[in-house]
This record gives C-alpha cells, structure tokens and sequence, in this order.
C-alpha cells in the first residue's frame, strides 16, 4: 500500500530553529558579562585581565554566530 506511507515534507526555512534562538540568548549573555568584566576589570585597575575578558567573549561571541 503505496499510498499509506507518511509525507516526508521539508520544513519550510520561515519554520522556527531553537539552536539559533539558544544561540542568540548565549551570545547576548556573553555580551553583557564581557562588558560587565571589562568594567570591574578597569575599575581595579588589571590591564592584562581586561585582554583576556576581551578576547575569550569576542571568541565565543565569533564561534557563536559562526554556528
């Protein structure tokens, strides 16, 4: 019976992706705790501690919207 078979239609690309959603939400808190850090960091005055917080966030920011 050809004709009980279920439909594998393809989801039209307007369906909505939890991964970008997920993604989205991580990237904006990465964001926030950058800025956050950076300005606690500069506050007490650690120069080398603002560097590191600048470039791990700008990584994950840049891994996250590779994905």
């Amino acid at each position: 019976m050809s004709g009980m078979e279920p439909s594998r239609r393809a989801l039209p690309s307007s369906a909505i992706n939890p991964h970008r959603g997920v993604m989205g939400l991580l990237m904006i808190v990465v964001f926030i705790a950058g800025i956050a850090g950076v300005v606690v960091a500069l506050s007490m005055g650690h120069a080398a501690a603002v560097l590191s917080i600048v470039l791990i966030a700008f990584g994950l920011i840049a891994a996250a919207a590779i994905c």
